[in-house]
């Protein structure tokens, strides 16, 4: 476990006391276990214990999180007429509860990950300056994560420098990213050798390519949008924003393309192997082929990528 700054209440030696069944050990039994025990404890959250900052507690209750088998992430905190942090808690992932569908019929339901764990530290900072513990709840009303399954909590989950590069060359190279991730998984002999999951994968390449795309590339859409708007009154289009109110999907149809959708509709083909746009988007056009038998076109749209969430 990677040593954090925090000052424990014991002051015993951090040195664990191993047994060998085979070579005689230095100090008795019994004091080879009190002394397991009192490093064990010192893994532990306490009350009374102090971190010389707030990220150090925040690391130390990760650390222990992913010792004990659940994810950490922080609740809330204060801060003083200064900005600075004066109270801080850290609680389980699975804390709280979900906001109720409002949707009467929707068509896809998220698994349920929050089910009111009261589980948390709290940290008050001292007149020494440092973070003290406060409150402490170590009790969860979940199943903790069995150790087989320990290295996949999002604590435990991490892109390496050789995969990122892999990642932003298989992309900048307009290879798919359900490709480049079987291409990936046959390097190292599967998945589960991945250390991370898909959608930590897909949600790296997401951000990459949110970075590339400039506020002013935003702007010169909206522009170009309005000004078809003002020469053509039924054009439409739509634009979807994920939490950090960046540009994701995007759809657009001009008159024609409307009228011949109401008319040739019936049967839409929906293709995204067009990807020769510079951020390597899949660009999906709508079509479809009327009285004449020729294409017309139904409407296009510019995906973030390939997946459900995009499709929908």
């Amino acid at each position: 476990m990677q040593e954090m700054d925090y000052i424990g209440l014991s002051s015993e030696p951090s040195n664990s006391c191993e047994v060998d069944m085979e070579d005689d050990c230095p100090s008795p039994p019994n004091e080879c276990s009190s002394k397991k025990e009192i490093q064990q404890k010192k893994d532990e959250p306490e009350l009374g214990m102090e971190f010389s900052s707030d990220e150090g507690a925040y690391q130390f209750y990760l650390n222990y999180g992913s010792k004990l088998g659940f994810d950490v992430r922080r609740n809330h905190h204060r801060k003083n007429r200064n900005g600075i942090i004066t109270r801080v808690t850290f609680c389980c992932l699975k804390e709280g509860k979900r906001r109720e569908n409002r949707r009467k019929n929707p068509s896809y339901h998220q698994p349920i990950t929050r089910v009111g764990c009261e589980a948390q530290v709290t940290c008050l900072l001292q007149n020494n300056g440092k973070f003290k513990v406060v409150s402490l709840n170590k009790s969860h009303n979940h199943d903790l994560v069995r150790t087989p399954m320990k290295h996949m909590l999002r604590v435990n989950r991490s892109i390496s420098k050789a995969q990122k590069a892999h990642v932003e060359d298989a992309d900048r190279s307009g290879l798919p990213i359900k490709s480049s991730m079987e291409l990936m998984s046959r390097e190292v002999g599967g998945r589960e050798n991945f250390g991370f999951l898909d959608k930590d994968y897909r949600n790296y390449i997401n951000r990459k390519r949110n970075m590339a795309m400039e506020k002013g590339d935003t702007g010169a859409i909206l522009e170009y949008f309005h000004n078809m708007q003002l020469r053509d009154p039924s054009y439409i289009y739509s634009l979807q924003l994920d939490v950090d109110d960046m540009t994701t999907n995007i759809f657009w149809a001009d008159s024609c393309s409307i009228s011949d959708y109401g008319l040739f509709g019936d049967v839409a083909c929906f293709d995204t192997i067009y990807r020769t746009n510079e951020y390597g988007r899949p660009l999906a056009p709508f079509i479809g082929v009327n009285h004449h038998k020729q294409t017309v076109l139904f409407g296009a749209a510019l995906l973030y990528d390939e997946t459900t969430a995009s499709f929908k």
